[in-house]
Parts: C-alpha cells; sequence; structure tokens
C-alpha cells in the first residue's frame, strides 16, 4: 500500500484548489449573485472527490505517454515509478467516485446526478475507447461541452434549493460568465497545457490540437480566446453590479489584465520559436492566476 505522501502526490492537492475548489466558488456566487447558503459546502466536496478520482484515471490513462516523456515530472509520477500499482490506483478512484456520491446525497439528488454527470465525463477524457484527451479537436472540445454541463448542472442544483431555474437560466451575468470560462479555460488554457505537453506527446503518439495544428497557429489562437474570455468574464461582474463597485472584482480584473498581457508576450515567443521550460511555466502560472482570479470572483459577491 502506497504512503500517505505518495498518495498525495498522487492526488495533485494543487489541482483541486484551483480547478475544483476556486471554481465552484465562482460559479455558486455569479449563479445566485450572491455568496451560497452554507449546504453548498456539500457540492464543494463532491466535486472535490470527483476529482480526485479523475486525476487518478488519467494517470493511469497515461502511464504509458509519461514513461516516455521527455520531462522529468511525468517520468516520476507514482504509476510510473511503481510507488502505487494500477490496481491500487483502481481502488483509490473507486473509493473517491462512490465518496463523491456519498456526500452529494447529503445535499440533493440533483447534485448526485451533478457527480455521476463529471465522473461520467472524466473516465471517456482518459480512457478507451473515447480517451478524447488523446484526440486534436475532442481534446479542446471536450472542455468546451464539460463546462458548458457543470454550468448547466450547477444552475439544476441551486435552484433545487433557493431559486427557480427558470429564472437563473435567464441570468445574462452568468452566461457571459461560463462562456468567458469556456473561452479562458475551455480553449486557451487547454492550447497552454498542450504547449507544455508538445514533446511528451509527439513522443508518446499523442495528437493533441497543438500536435495537430503547430505552434504557431495554436499560440494565436491562445492569445485570442485568453483575451476573449477575460473581457466577458468581467463584463459578467459589471453586469452583475461588481465591477467597479467591489474591490474585489477590481482585483479580479486587474490580475486578468496582468496575466493576459503575460500571455501574448509568451504567445509572440512560442511564434518565434518553441521553448517547452517556457511553456511548462505558462501554464504552471496560468493555474495559479485562474484560481486567484476565481476567488477574487468569489469576494466580490460579499
Amino acid at each position: 500500500m502506497a504512503s500517505l505522501k505518495t498518495i498525495i502526490k498522487f492526488i495533485r492537492p494543487k489541482t483541486l484548489l484551483w480547478f475544483g475548489i476556486s471554481t465552484c466558488l465562482a460559479f455558486g456566487a455569479l449563479i445566485q449573485n450572491g455568496v451560497p447558503s452554507i449546504s453548498f459546502i456539500y457540492i464543494i466536496i463532491t466535486i472535490i472527490f470527483a476529482n480526485i478520482g479523475a486525476i487518478i484515471v488519467n494517470d493511469l490513462g497515461d502511464i504509458e505517454v509519461d514513461k516516455k516523456s521527455p520531462e522529468e515530472g511525468k517520468r516520476l509520477r507514482p504509476l510510473v515509478t511503481g510507488e502505487v500499482t494500477k490496481k491500487e490506483a483502481i481502488i483509490y478512484s473507486t473509493i473517491a467516485f462512490v465518496l463523491s456520491l456519498a456526500v452529494s446525497l447529503l445535499y440533493d439528488t440533483r447534485a448526485t446526478i451533478f457527480s455521476a454527470i463529471v465522473i461520467a465525463f472524466a473516465l471517456s477524457y482518459s480512457l478507451r475507447p473515447t480517451k478524447f484527451c488523446a484526440k486534436s479537436y475532442g481534446s479542446v472540445l471536450f472542455w468546451i461541452v464539460l463546462c458548458f454541463f457543470c454550468y448547466l448542472l450547477m444552475l439544476n442544483v441551486l435552484s433545487s434549493q433557493e431559486n427557480n431555474f427558470n429564472e437563473l437560466v435567464k441570468y445574462a451575468p452568468g452566461w457571459l460568465f461560463i462562456s468567458g470560462i469556456i473561452l479562458f479555460m475551455g480553449i486557451a488554457e487547454i492550447i497552454a497545457k498542450d504547449m507544455r505537453d508538445f514533446d511528451n506527446d509527439r513522443e508518446g503518439g499523442r495528437n493533441t490540437y497543438v500536435n495537430f495544428a503547430g505552434i504557431e497557429i495554436s499560440s494565436r489562437i491562445m492569445i485570442f480566446f485568453s483575451w476573449f474570455g477575460f473581457i466577458l468574464w468581467i463584463q459578467a461582474l459589471y453586469m452583475s453590479d461588481r465591477f467597479p463597485d467591489s474591490i474585489f472584482a477590481i482585483l479580479c480584473f486587474l490580475t486578468g489584465l496582468i496575466w493576459c498581457i503575460q500571455i501574448t508576450i509568451a504567445g509572440l515567443n512560442f511564434i518565434k520559436g518553441y521553448n517547452q521550460r517556457l511553456a511548462a511555466k505558462l501554464h504552471q502560472n496560468w493555474t495559479y492566476y485562474y484560481a486567484a482570479m476565481q476567488i477574487l470572483t468569489f469576494l466580490s459577491f460579499y
């Protein structure tokens, strides 16, 4: 059995923060135009466990690719080094998914449907026969569809407790926000991730969009959609009467502006010549900036 230190390394706590917790907080606050009730914590925990299971399943699907990776971090993943066996990984992912479903029942059966659909998405992304992460357009389209579904599912869950679903669906700032997230993360950030893994994916035979379209075209798309998504994000805060009235909304704007400028500089450098170290740093920092913007979005509704 793997040690606690290895398990913590395996589930990537940083990913849980930027993708799971921060996104749930911002989604919940903006959809309701206010801070969700304390019971919303069950939704956050539900998504955290689903995310843990998804991370483990992703590693299971990437063992052979990670073994051939030119990046040391990939080659030192617990499944690759043998610190965690395939059998243990399957057990851990199953436990995480079951806990996600169990915790969701403490909130609402609609939350359980949310959890089940997220789990289905996780399996389809990393494992055959679908394995969207290895497809040129599929790797990008997957995240667009997932963001859209998560927004609708979040609407459904929150409407069961405090609001009418039809009223939430008609809430324009929410649609602007999710559109911004889809462009900023579902397209631009995924391209940045695939740029980071460009050599790794090429060695492993994975045909992501970046490998398919090339660095130059991918860089231009990344720059364009990061700015477009950022503008929609801030427009959602403006229409919610949070920007520029809230100091946190202003900080969110400044954080996104600084980050988009950095993305543009990095993208223009990639067009001149690909640099894996720069690509890795870009994606790592993207996750931090994204998490910060989501938390600031949530705080804007206090």
